[in-house]
């Protein structure tokens, strides 16, 4: 007897998202395409979410689609859950985004919507126009909102310029918990090498201290608009690092703190207390 073995679909080498808006007409995915209806519109797709403007003015982020690789799928839903649950578990602060709705069931959530989208964009397209006291101002906040996390014992796990949004006045919030630790639960997300302390270990419990390393290249940025290191490539950037050997901070009127920071000397209750406690 003769038995036919039949292999399952190949996963696509390149996975393609199309948007359709509501009354365009749908047509059969091509292979590797991935077919989303939209709520609003398009914002940015991220690792774990597609975000997108609502009608209402509010943001809602939706868990990537991924039906090739459903186990990827699931994580992107199980990431969403714990960000809302972190969300749920802040309540309101200044320094958070707002939090508008929880769905279960799509595992969607709504916030509000900050004009002037994250950090990084907005120094990068506006560098002649941050005054002192704005990054003063910045430094600061971003420092407030680090202690409402680790006061919740959640550890951000990605320190980064895009992941703190700027709303109409150019307050700064930190956002994007859905890589974060609650309660020493595993991350699915680690800074970058610029924002990483040497010594970090994936296969190692996450430490507030990791978020603190972080802190101190993210007030670099906003005092200086560069990235620690911007012109040397990552791997040197790893080994300087290794070394103890940080970028000159001996121009900026915060250096002390930022020094602090890398060399994880202090948290952010003593940040967000410096900043406080200092004049532009």
């Amino acid at each position: 007897m003769l038995y036919h073995l039949f292999e399952p679909p190949a996963i696509p080498s390149v996975i393609t998202y199309r948007y359709v808006h509501p009354g365009e007409e749908l047509t059969d995915p091509m292979y590797g395409e991935v077919i989303y209806k939209a709520k609003g519109k398009f914002l940015v797709r991220g690792g774990t979410a597609i975000l997108e403007f609502l009608p209402s003015g509010a943001v809602i982020k939706t868990p990537t689609p991924n039906p090739f690789i459903p186990c990827e799928e699931e994580d992107h839903r199980l990431n969403m859950r714990l960000e809302a649950e972190i969300y749920q578990e802040l309540g309101e602060h200044a320094s958070i985004p707002r939090l508008i709705n929880w769905d279960p069931s799509t595992c969607c959530l709504t916030l509000e919507y900050l004009e002037h989208g994250n950090l990084r964009e907005y120094v990068r397209s506006n560098p002649e126009g941050l005054t002192p006291s704005l990054r003063h101002k910045w430094a600061g906040q971003a420092a407030a909102g680090l202690r409402i996390l680790h006061n919740a014992h959640i550890i951000h796990c990605d320190i980064s310029p895009r992941n703190f949004l700027l709303d109409r006045d150019l307050n700064l919030k930190i956002s994007d918990f859905a890589g974060s630790s609650l309660r020493g639960s595993l991350p699915s997300a680690y800074a970058n090498t610029r924002y990483r302390h040497p010594k970090y270990n994936w296969d190692d419990p996450p430490h507030f201290q990791d978020d603190i390393f972080g802190l101190g290249s993210l007030i670099y940025f906003i005092m200086t608009n560069q990235y620690p290191y911007e012109e040397v490539p990552s791997d040197d950037v790893g080994a300087k690092y290794g070394s103890l050997q940080f970028p000159d901070v001996s121009g900026i009127s915060c250096g002390t703190i930022i020094q602090q920071c890398w060399h994880q000397e202090v948290n952010a209750a003593q940040v967000c207390d410096f900043f406080e406690r200092q004049s532009p």
